[in-house]
């Protein structure tokens, strides 16, 4: 009689059984099935505490922030609270962004607009979390190699 191999386990069996081991997984965020609970991760809905944290994340970036209204990098970088999240505009003087349309639809995004040469977004964050930090660092990056380019 010959004995029938089973399949192999599959990834949930592993992760479920080996939660404990695997901490490491924690930093990717949870994720998001709905745009309800999109939405209802941005607990007060005022905008003042995603302002906070890209914030931090514009100052840990090296990025000399005004605060006055909202939060303003020179011409380039502007972001203010809105009745769902805040609104952010960013415009490149001296070369495309390195975006595309796409890059307005990823989750805690909302009202995205790419103009037709690139040089200016603007969308609505209405939730934070990896898409959106990582959507930050790359203008933040972008606007170190314009500023390099340009010196």
């Amino acid at each position: 009689m010959v004995k029938k191999r089973s399949l192999a386990r599959g990834l949930d069996e592993l992760l479920a059984q080996h939660d404990q081991d695997l901490p490491f997984l924690d930093a990717y965020g949870p994720v998001i099935s709905t745009e309800d609970e999109l939405i209802a991760q941005n607990t007060d809905g005022s905008g003042d505490q995603l302002l906070e944290v890209i914030l931090r994340l514009l100052r840990s970036k090296g990025e000399k922030v005004s605060i006055e209204d909202g939060l303003q990098i020179g011409d380039f970088f502007s972001a203010k609270k809105s009745e769902i999240g805040v609104k952010l505009i960013v415009q490149s003087k001296h070369s495309s962004l390195p975006l595309v349309p796409s890059d307005l639809n990823a989750p805690g995004f909302e009202y995205g607009e790419l103009s037709k040469d690139r040089n200016t977004v603007k969308l609505t964050i209405v939730q934070w979390g990896i898409p959106a930090r990582r959507f930050i660092e790359r203008l933040c990056e972008h606007r170190s190699l314009e500023d390099d380019s340009s010196q």
